[in-house]
């Protein structure tokens, strides 16, 4: 991966490795600590529960301690960045909207969500010389909601979360029969 050389390193690659080859072992010896309270010996009908699952994790412990060395041995040939200021920018700014999307769907349901990140994502991302009008960009938003309604809650009778905005509308609509 090529970084711009305008963008200074926000982190560098030797740190990364050596995070994750923590982070790993950390999930090994939870694995292992797990396992050993449900058994790992060999009982009479064979295997007791945890017998597996405990070399799994100290197979996946022993690898990242191995990672964790040689990212130490490697250290000086791992200075280069891993991403840049720039770069992890572009990351968080798609990022962050799919947080809000994920967030939002428990409040707002799965169609306003989406109607609301597609908007979104087409006025950011609308080309200078030929920007989305605001019918166009409400248009596509809606017609991908529609789409999905039609789609999966008519068509396969697979009704997707429309979150309390969804159960109030239902409630008025029978309100009016």
């Amino acid at each position: 991966m090529s970084h711009s050389s305008d963008s200074p390193a926000l982190v560098g690659t030797r740190w990364i490795e050596l995070g994750l080859a923590v982070f790993t072992a950390l999930i090994g010896v939870v694995v292992m600590f797990g396992s050993v309270e449900q058994g790992i010996g060999w009982g009479d009908s064979g295997p007791e529960p945890g017998y597996f699952p405990f070399y799994i994790g100290l197979m996946l412990s022993a690898a990242s301690v191995a990672n964790g060395v040689l990212t130490v041995v490697r250290w000086h040939a791992l200075s280069i960045a891993f991403v840049s200021r720039s770069a992890f920018r572009q990351v968080l700014s798609v990022f962050i909207p799919i947080a809000l999307f994920v967030g939002a769907m428990p409040f707002t349901g799965i169609y306003v969500a989406s109607a609301c990140f597609i908007a979104w994502f087409m006025w950011r991302d609308r080309v200078r010389d030929k920007p989305y009008s605001k019918w166009m960009i409400a248009t596509v938003a809606l017609g991908a909601v529609l789409a999905s309604y039609l789609i999966f809650a008519l068509w396969f009778k697979v009704p997707l979360d429309d979150g309390p905005l969804g159960d109030w509308i239902t409630l008025a609509g029978r309100s009016f029969k």
